[in-house]
């Protein structure tokens, strides 16, 4: 179709402001995908890309930035040049920004579904799983026919067991290596997270009791989770559980927030109950509390509730599907 692929190149998030821009570089050298380059890639992008292999990026970075500024904005070079500045880029801010352009303006670009991918790594390795599983479950389901779309359904199901859903991580990996049956080394990758799909993890979790709310004179302070940056996701659909098809017996809820601690989750409880909204708090893997809000007979009903939790609290809340 359009790739050949080498490894290299750096890529970091605005998201880097919470683990650390040096941290971040260091995990993503090792997460990100290999360079995805097109057979009638310019010679100055085939040469931006070796000197940014060559440790080079600024020298990197001005042949790209030329090109950009010969080019027409939407025209396929141009847009490709732009996926790759994001590639080559050393700071954070301005490689997040050029992906998202790439996603969000030109979403029928032969780089929108590699974009979407990257800025779900991104998101993993700053620590916000939430926004990483809503950006690799988008790009599945905007790019069904994407070659990336096992590697999008392995990223989700990494984010899905770090925001305490082994099932539907479980159910994401089954689908990486059904779709990718034939790749050894991808089988391998997949193989490597599908042993944290034991029995225990796949059991349903059990119910965490409520505490009772505070007294009228305590001096508690309810924190609410901090939300995701507009520029973040605003613009991207609100995020599905990815598992679509309708079957019978099933109900719908949605996961609000993931918190470390009791007190933690029963503030983000205590506010959605204050709107009106039926929550409560379950356990997962790790210690971590999760918040739902649910169940619901449809999954339009979940996704609405979804919209509205997000409204109150802020984060990416997200639809999961249970028995």
């Amino acid at each position: 179709m359009k790739t050949v692929r080498r490894y290299g190149g750096r890529a970091v998030g605005g998201l880097a402001r919470s683990v650390g821009i040096l941290g971040l570089v260091a995990a993503l050298f090792t997460a990100l995908p290999p360079y995805r380059l097109t057979a009638q890639a310019s010679p100055v992008i085939r040469s931006a890309l070796q000197l940014a292999a060559e440790g080079r990026s600024d020298s990197a970075q001005r042949l790209v930035n030329a090109e950009l500024a010969r080019g027409r904005p939407g025209d396929a070079a141009w847009v490709e040049a732009l996926y790759y500045r994001a590639r080559i880029a050393t700071f954070g801010d301005s490689a997040e920004r050029d992906l998202r352009r790439v996603a969000l303006e030109y979403s029928n670009s032969a780089w929108a579904d590699d974009a979407l991918l990257q800025l779900s790594q991104l998101a993993l390795a700053a620590g916000n799983p939430a926004s990483a599983y809503e950006l690799a479950v988008r790009a599945r389901s905007d790019y069904p026919d994407s070659d990336l779309k096992p590697k999008a359904a392995l990223w989700a199901a990494r984010a899905a067991f770090e925001v305490g859903e082994p099932r539907t991580a479980c159910a994401l990996l089954d689908s990486a290596q059904t779709e990718a049956s034939a790749d050894i080394e991808f089988g391998n990758q997949v193989l490597f997270f599908r042993a944290r799909c034991t029995a225990a993890a796949l059991a349903p979790p059990p119910a965490v009791a409520p505490r009772p709310a505070p007294a009228a004179d305590s001096q508690a302070v309810t924190v609410a989770p901090a939300p995701v940056p507009a520029e973040s996701v605003s613009r991207l659909p609100s995020p599905v559980s990815g598992l679509r098809s309708p079957v019978s017996g099933l109900r719908f809820e949605v996961q609000v927030a993931a918190a470390t601690s009791d007190s933690a989750a029963q503030a983000v409880v205590q506010r959605l109950a204050r709107a009106g909204h039926a929550a409560r708090v379950v356990a997962g893997e790790n210690g971590v509390r999760r918040v739902r809000m649910g169940p619901y007979a449809t999954q339009r009903a979940a996704e609405n509730a979804a919209r509205a939790a997000q409204a109150l609290v802020g984060g990416t809340p997200f639809v999961v599907r249970v028995p």
